[in-house]
């Protein structure tokens, strides 16, 4: 990506602020390291993970305490022959270890079915050796003496000798025949070897080394010889401890660098976890949504800029798929500058993997290049005017601009004479239109205008201004051009009232009428945005009525239908307990045997069989109706279970057989749906869905009934993606009823999603409130 737009878009701030929300040292500088990307599946993997851990810090799970400390400089020297780690190195091993397993701990909770979870599982377990690593050092890096006897023993006996040094001195300056000797009574130590303060009057007195000399000679530390031998003792017994902690130490660091494969494995794996829990955090602190991508428009609804906190405006742009140019006029300090900069930051965020501060339904391209212009190029320097540092930047954009680049160009044709400028203006963007670049402009320029209106393939918005106070809105208005309203804002910083009427009586006929043209576009405009804005809440109204009643209309139906199954099993019962009672009492030798009780019998036989036969209708005709024809021979899909099989021939009454894999069933035409047409192949060529996402038949009824939501809702996206990815328009999700938090929670989704044109409940003999019957748009 370019770095020079990546300086004007300030989008290393948002690295600053991601970097800061990670976690550990490395975190941070493998974030700093990601490039923003341009191929749409690793876009789309990023987002998604980064997602999962929002679910994970949503989910109410407690998320601990991290002591990740930077061990970058660690971890390249494992495994060198002789190596030897201090203390507070192998420290920080082990906390990051703990660290890291915390993380990991954290996500197989939270999330042990997800792709995350996958991730997480896949970490080394390395907490044995942070275990080996606290019981030689604390989290300091301070040694455990007590817990190691080697050290311990030699410690105990440096402190006997200390013990037995300090009582041969205090006994020589305690002695009488040398009370008047010392400066202090209070020995102190000179490398390591205890010393006394001897006058130097009293040099010669008393027998021993001298070590060192006061600064104004008045005083010698002397080692007298009855402690010299302890003093050796000390040092000797300072230098096996100095020798045995090496030893220890070495074998320590041979024992992580023994580990160093995996503790590599878990520093990268919990590096990368790191950047996508930044990713979240800052989702959630700037209310950020994910968008739709990849495809040819851009639609950012309610979209703010990230780095001017909450107080920022949010503006809406939309720019469909045969727009390939948007001109921005209106007032300075309107927010024009502001809009480029939000669409070039929020693209470059999307492009990085992350979610970005905008409304629901937003969508964006994935553009191979984002070039901006933006800003006073001006350098004494290298003797650059502003218009020359523009047209530096300029002719570098044009060189760079591709099919799929985003081009970001303020106050396109200012710095230089008006007609040249805008000719250069009008050149750049049809050189940019013809080689299929999509350009966002602002500018004053009426003439640009113009070409925003009558040009195929580019659209006017402007900046909103408020016509009483003069203000402006920060709000975009799409379709139509802009007034500069200089003269307004003139006034509202203090020009002098002689200088404006001057300027007004500057502004001709053709002029003022292009300004009234231009205010009444806009004034017509915003009425007919105002009354789309009251229609979209009547139709959402009616829409949320018209499911109401239908759900009123549907617990009707459903009572109504489980009365009547109710009732006819009822009567099946009674039937059947009758029958095997008149069998009892006929074949009885009680029973007549005169030719009138055998017509009876027979009587009484048949209206069973018909009273019989009429529930078996009753009952087919409680089931659901057919939606097509069935025939012989075609390939079917069993609703309930989503099974694929054959019609092969019809069976009593209404009903047919059919044959799947392993087994003949005999089933009503409302039971079963036509099996979705696999695409014919040509010869020689093979017809893959792989690089379309999916290589998966989309079901006409997804059965979701014994899964958790988690599970649940990661079967109906994929449902969705298979469907977009075959055509399937109409399929039904069967839920259950149970509890409700299934259904509320798969309709929490389809209501969340543009790609879902209607969603209800399906009819009481389909399944009433169990199933939802799905409707995409296509």
């Amino acid at each position: 990506m370019d770095e020079h737009t990546l300086e004007l878009l300030e989008f290393s701030k948002i690295l600053d602020e991601l970097a800061s929300l990670c976690a550990s040292p490395e975190g941070a500088a493998l974030l700093r390291g990601q490039p923003v990307m341009t191929d749409q599946g690793l876009i789309e993997q990023r987002i998604s993970l980064a997602l999962e851990f929002r679910a994970v810090l949503e989910s109410g799970a407690s998320v601990p305490g991290f002591d990740f400390l930077d061990i970058d400089e660690v971890t390249p020297r494992l495994g060198k022959q002789g190596l030897q780690l201090e203390g507070e190195e192998l420290a920080a091993v082990g906390r990051w270890i703990l660290s890291g397993l915390k993380m990991k701990r954290l996500i197989e909770n939270a999330s042990p079915r997800s792709v995350l979870g996958s991730m997480a599982a896949e970490i080394p377990d390395l907490s044995p050796l942070s275990k080996r690593i606290f019981r030689v050092v604390d989290h300091d890096g301070q040694l455990r003496e007590k817990q190691l006897p080697e050290l311990a023993a030699i410690r105990d006996r440096i402190r006997r000798h200390r013990e037995d040094a300090d009582r041969s001195v205090r006994g020589l300056l305690e002695e009488n025949a040398y009370r008047g000797y010392w400066q202090t009574a209070l020995p102190t130590q000179r490398d390591g070897r205890v010393v006394l303060p001897l006058k130097a009057q009293y040099k010669g007195r008393v027998k021993g080394i001298v070590h060192e000399m006061s600064s104004s000679g008045s005083t010698l530390f002397i080692e007298p010889l009855e402690v010299v031998e302890k003093n050796n003792a000390i040092v000797q017994e300072e230098s096996l401890y100095r020798l045995e902690m090496r030893r220890i130490l070495r074998e320590l660091t041979a024992e992580v660098s023994s580990r160093a494969t995996e503790l590599d494995r878990l520093v990268s794996s919990v590096a990368f976890l790191d950047t996508l829990m930044a990713r979240a955090r800052y989702a959630l602190q700037h209310r950020c949504r994910r968008v739709e991508i990849g495809g040819q428009s851009i639609a950012l609804r309610e979209a703010r800029h990230p780095l001017l906190g909450a107080a920022v405006v949010p503006v809406s742009i939309l720019l469909a798929r045969d727009l390939r140019v948007l001109i921005i006029t209106g007032p300075n300090t309107g927010g024009k500058t502001v809009s480029l900069k939000t669409v070039g930051l929020l693209a470059l965020m999307n492009q990085f993997g992350m979610e970005v501060p905008s409304g629901e339904g937003s969508e964006l391209p994935i553009f191979d290049a984002v070039l901006a212009d933006i800003g006073d190029e001006q350098s004494i320097e290298q003797s650059l005017s502003t218009f020359s540092g523009h047209v530096k930047n300029l002719a570098a954009i044009v060189k760079q601009a591709g099919p799929h680049s985003l081009v970001l160009l303020d106050e396109l044709g200012a710095g230089t004479d008006p007609q040249e400028g805008v000719a250069l203006a009008m050149a750049l963007l049809d050189h940019f239109m013809a080689r299929g670049c999509v350009v966002m402009a602002t500018t004053h320029h009426g003439i640009l205008k113009n070409y925003g209106a009558t040009r195929p393939g580019a659209q006017n918005a402007s900046m909103g201004f408020d016509p009483e106070s003069f203000a402006p809105t920060y709000r975009i208005q799409m379709g139509v051009p802009g007034e500069s309203h200089a003269l307004e804002i003139a006034r509202r910083n203090g020009m002098p009232e002689n200088v404006l009427e001057s300027a007004f009586s500057y502004l001709d006929d053709e002029r003022t009428d292009i300004s009234k043209l231009v205010s009444h576009l806009a004034e017509r405009h915003q009425r007919l945005s105002q009354a789309e804005e009251e229609h979209a809440e009547r139709e959402s109204e009616l829409r949320e009525k018209r499911r109401t009643t239908d759900l009123k209309e549907l617990t009707l139906r459903q009572k109504e239908l489980d009365l009547r199954r109710h009732g006819l099993r009822e009567l099946r019962d009674f039937i059947e307990q009758a029958r095997k009672e008149w069998d009892s009492m006929k074949d009885s030798p009680s029973a007549p045997r005169s030719p009138e009780f055998g017509a009876l019998a027979a009587g009484i036989q048949a209206r069973m069989e018909q009273e019989e036969q009429r529930i078996i209708e009753e009952r087919d005709s409680l089931a659901p109706a057919a939606t097509f024809v069935v025939q012989e021979g075609m390939e079917v899909v069993i609703a309930r279970t989503g099974r694929r099989g054959r019609v092969l021939r019809r069976d009593k009454g209404p009903r047919w057989i059919v044959e799947t894999e392993t087994l003949r069933l005999s089933m009503l035409p409302g039971e079963l749906r036509p099996a979705p047409v696999m695409p014919e192949q040509e010869s020689g060529v093979t017809v893959s869905y792989a690089s379309m996402g999916s290589t998966d038949t989309p079901a006409l009824e997804l059965y979701l009934i014994g899964l958790r939501v988690e599970e649940a809702m990661q079967k109906v996206e994929k449902q969705i993606d298979n469907a977009l990815v075959h055509g399937l328009r109409v399929f039904s999700i069967v839920h259950g009823k149970g509890e409700g938090k299934l259904r509320t929670a798969v309709h929490a989704y389809l209501r969340s999603l543009p790609l879902v044109e209607d969603f209800r409940f399906s009819l009481p003999e389909e399944g009433g409130f169990g199933k939802t019957i799905v409707t995409l748009k296509m």
